[in-house]
């Protein structure tokens, strides 16, 4: 696996067993030393810890992929103890019975969420320690080192955050930290789908972490194709939570409906409005597989191949 590339797309390439640099060269092992790789390429060896440290940011992505699959998993499962029975009717109104997803589903999400944000952490201590900048590091730094998701500014700073604003980020190189600040959740709705989907894997992990587990709710997505008297074909898709009635398709006045099609597809969304917005509605594995591929791709990577 490349430096450039998905963890989505090359999973099969990640070292699960922590046998390359961050380069993605191969180290060769010290014979009789357990544990003990040595960088097999110049150029990485110059880097000293560092080539060897970063791999467990690698590693951690390894785990939380494997999490998504297990996520994955457990959400068709549930959805096919479904069968085809998640309607009930009652006085000629057809309404969703949707039950509860397994709550596995959220202690995997939970798992999921962890390495992700630890893998962050794991990365802006390697970028602390290889201290580029030449700075004299403060004792005690490794206990306050940690990477900023920051989803509002202090008093007096402004964006682009300056180099430096990061307090817990000392000596980083500086294009970590222009990367870094570019994908803070504090910038302005709309800005990128990092700066979102970081904010979003922050406040999962302050649930998970500090509260309890995050909420899911099973979802129905109700597809219905519509054949009408003059010929006509329309189609309509609506997204409904437990207890909502299938809706009805109107003819208008002028013609008359000769045959309604309806299919149903399932998904399980986390059920955290306040927290995750209109994000909650997203199909929990589209959701954390989106996060994953952007904070590897618009984060890790990027900061990886600076550093080469």
């Amino acid at each position: 696996m490349s430096p450039n590339e998905s963890p989505i797309a090359a999973v099969s390439y990640i070292p699960i067993h922590g046998n390359s640099c961050f380069k993605g060269h191969h180290f060769q092992r010290v014979k009789g030393v357990r544990n003990a790789p040595i960088s097999s390429c110049a150029e990485c060896r110059a880097y000293g810890s560092l080539a060897m440290d970063l791999d467990s940011v690698w590693l951690k992505f390894s785990r939380a992929l494997q999490h998504l699959k297990a996520i994955q998993n457990s959400i068709a499962q549930d959805i096919a103890g479904y069968g085809d029975r998640f309607t009930v009717e009652a006085d000629g109104k057809e309404t969703l019975d949707l039950i509860d997803p397994n709550p596995v589903i959220s202690v995997q999400a939970g798992e999921f969420i962890y390495q992700v944000r630890s893998a962050l952490d794991h990365l802006a201590f390697d970028l602390v320690k290889m201290n580029r900048g030449g700075i004299i590091l403060p004792v005690k730094w490794d206990e306050n080192c940690m990477f900023p998701i920051w989803s509002n500014l202090g008093k007096g700073q402004t964006i682009p955050l300056p180099y430096g604003g990061f307090q817990n980020l000392l000596g980083i190189p500086i294009e970590a930290h222009t990367i870094i600040e570019k994908a803070q959740p504090y910038y302005p709705p709309g800005t990128g789908s990092v700066n979102t989907h970081l904010m979003l894997l922050n406040k999962l992990s302050n649930i998970d972490k500090h509260r309890r587990f995050a909420l899911t709710r099973a979802r129905a997505k109700v597809r219905q194709r519509i054949v009408y008297k003059n010929g006509f074909l329309g189609e309509s898709l609506h997204t409904l939570d437990h207890g909502a009635e299938i809706p009805t398709p109107y003819a208008g006045e002028s013609d008359s409906i000769v045959n309604v099609e309806t299919s149903t597809s399932l998904s399980i969304a986390f059920n955290e409005r306040e927290a995750l917005g209109d994000a909650s509605g997203v199909p929990i594995d589209y959701l954390l597989e989106s996060i994953l591929s952007d904070v590897w791709g618009e984060i890790v990577s990027p900061i990886r191949k600076s550093l080469s």
